[in-house]
């Protein structure tokens, strides 16, 4: 969630580009549930 707040800097000027923020999250995300999923498997 902070790669996406962090997307904005303190006077609300993009500084960094929102879709690739997103995609980080998304991607995080899915990581956690595959490893949870592997784990609870084992």
């Amino acid at each position: 969630v902070n790669a996406v707040a962090n997307v904005l800097g303190p006077k609300g000027e993009k500084t960094a580009d929102p879709a690739e923020a997103v995609a980080t999250l998304v991607s995080g995300l899915a990581q956690g549930v595959r490893s949870a999923r592997l784990a609870a498997a084992e």
